[in-house]
């Protein structure tokens, strides 16, 4: 009776031991799947941070990319108005100077048409200085007659004073009556041209003709005697 009581009871604890062995196994088991599980889920969430912050920076280098686009738009508008701008003003400064060319013509004209010939005696020539024009034209022609080659110099341009020989040397004055400034012509704010009359004393030949040339250099109007036209 004992013996059978002891051999259950083996019997049962073998059967506990196997149940433990076998709970612990499964046990493992499912520890095992849940490890995987976990490190599963931790790839998987590093791939999203990953793909969650790669989305980020293609969102932030299209936002670059579409502010540099909105400047290179916006300069080239820039660009645009300036070349039409500046059309513009070339257009602008073309038409102002043909009507200041057609305003000097038209005033250089009537003050050739309306000005008053300027009469000068060959024997009341005198030194006049050359403040102006008509000034430096007498002192001009005062120095030739005096043969005063110093004051004939400073009449004319340095490039024309090889010319002022013939002029100091010459006696053809005592043969003038008179010389007259009969036409004035601006043709700029510096160049003036004068049309001269030379009056001789004899009444059968007529009066020679100048077109004589005068710009304002250092203040002073002197005569180019090698470009007179």
């Amino acid at each position: 009776m004992k013996i059978l009581v002891f051999g259950s009871l083996a019997v049962a604890g073998l059967l506990l031991v196997g149940l433990q062995h076998r709970q612990i196994q499964d046990l493992r088991a499912e520890n095992a799947t849940l490890l995987q599980s976990s490190a599963e889920a931790s790839r998987l969430k590093a791939d999203l941070d990953k793909s969650t912050s790669d989305t980020s920076q293609d969102e932030a280098e299209i936002a670059r990319l579409r502010e540099e686009n909105h400047d290179l738009l916006k300069l080239r508008n820039e660009v645009n108005q300036l070349r039409n701008a500046r059309t513009q003003f070339e257009k602008v400064s073309a038409e102002n100077r043909r009507l200041r060319l057609i305003a000097t013509n038209a005033a250089g004209a009537e003050a050739k048409q309306s000005m008053q010939p300027i009469v000068m005696r060959a024997d009341n020539l005198f030194n006049r200085g050359q403040d102006t024009p008509e000034a430096t034209c007498q002192t001009f022609f005062w120095a030739a007659r005096e043969h005063n080659t110093e004051t004939l110099t400073r009449c004319v341009l340095p490039e024309s004073r090889l010319e002022v020989g013939a002029y100091a040397k010459g006696d053809g004055f005592q043969d003038v009556i008179s010389i007259d400034i009969v036409a004035r012509r601006e043709l700029d704010a510096d160049t003036v041209q004068l049309g001269i009359l030379i009056h001789m004393r004899d009444n059968s030949q007529a009066p020679i003709k100048y077109l004589m040339k005068l710009l304002r250099k250092d203040g002073e109007w002197r005569l180019d005697l090698k470009n007179p036209l």
